[in-house]
């Protein structure tokens, strides 16, 4: 019998909790018109014009104590009060947090939905080489806004808490929805496969056709099928190979250049790889040895190669560079602005 009472308590305390806000405002409301018919009764006149204050700060348990009951009667009623306000400020208290820890757990899960413009998106984990990507990235830009996605990671795999996180199908409707891919200004493809980062490539340019996407192949002969999705411009789609293994007949013939290109692509190590574009509506024409030499005496810079139709390294000297072309330059800090007039 007791076992049978204290199973049916527990089963009415469970359906209370779970319909909280409504008991609370039920039992304020209560509360509230109980107490003032008490208080009329007891002909508690001070606490009866000021009753709306004084009922708050008592249920509060604040106490101010520029109203308090003189009688008996209305005593007993303000200590109802507060009892009745102290379970109500612990089951507030509980629902809220029980609240927020469920949207953190959302996050956490990857089950949010993003709402970021011109983030980066980053499809697809690989402990170790993603938080390097992270790190990299945050080094360039600390309030770049990133966001993970990832169909095998029960919760968000990285640390950071800038890096927002969604559990999914990479190419999923779903997915693209709740990262905000439509939005996104830039987008990492890392798929466990080449078909899996295919597709995830193609379901992203149905939808977004203005990021920088760069795509990782494993076999370089799919690299063209990534490169002819549609984009606003063809450079927009690019594909990462595995260098590494490229590098390894380059290092035997020259000990240490692997390390050098290490230098050249991280932002964490030496001088940096970067792209300037000339603005297209400078009116000025140079040849490659002026922009070589301008960059380097004015900004400590080293030009690399040039791009108009295509790329070009080490150019001659007498290159004709133009506004609308792009240079490849090395240097400690990206430059911010250069004038193009001077050099």
């Amino acid at each position: 019998m007791i076992f049978y009472l204290r199973r049916l308590i527990n089963q009415a305390v469970f359906k209370l909790y779970t319909r909280a806000w409504t008991v609370v405002v039920y039992l304020i409301l209560a509360i509230y018109f109980g107490g003032y018919a008490l208080m009329v009764l007891s002909s508690e006149t001070a606490i009866v014009d000021n009753y709306s204050w004084w009922f708050f700060v008592t249920a509060t348990t604040v106490g101010y104590g520029d109203y308090s009951p003189v009688t008996m009667f209305g005593r007993m009623t303000a200590v109802c009060i507060m009892l009745l306000g102290i379970g109500i400020l612990t089951l507030i208290i509980a629902k809220i947090t029980e609240l927020v820890l469920k949207i953190v757990n959302r996050r956490a899960k990857g089950l949010a939905h993003m709402k970021y413009q011109g983030h980066t998106i980053i499809m697809g984990y690989r402990r170790g080489s993603t938080e390097k990507i992270i790190e990299e990235i945050l080094f360039n830009d600390p309030d770049e806004k990133i966001v993970l996605c990832s169909s095998e990671q029960e919760i968000n795999p990285v640390s950071n808490h800038k890096v927002g996180y969604v559990r999914g199908e990479l190419a999923s409707v779903d997915v693209m929805r709740r990262c905000a891919a439509e939005d996104a200004s830039k987008i990492i493809i890392y798929g466990s496969d080449d078909n899996q980062s295919f597709f995830t490539a193609y379901a992203f340019r149905e939808i977004n056709k203005s990021a920088h996407l760069v795509c990782h192949l494993r076999n370089e002969d799919h690299a063209e099928k990534v490169h002819n999705l549609p984009a606003q411009t063809r450079y927009l789609n690019q594909v990462i190979l595995p260098v590494n293994v490229y590098l390894m007949a380059q290092e035997l013939q020259d000990p240490e250049s692997s390390n050098v290109f290490q230098h050249l692509i991280s932002n964490l190590n030496g001088a940096t790889l970067y792209r300037i574009d000339i603005p297209t509506d400078i009116d000025k024409k140079w040849v490659f040895e002026d922009i070589f030499m301008g960059l380097k005496k004015q900004y400590k810079a080293t030009a690399l190669a040039i791009k108009s139709d295509q790329i070009i390294s080490n150019p001659d000297m007498d290159l004709s560079i133009k506004a609308g072309m792009s240079i490849f330059y090395i240097a400690a800090a990206r430059l911010q602005t250069i004038d193009w007039d001077n050099i």
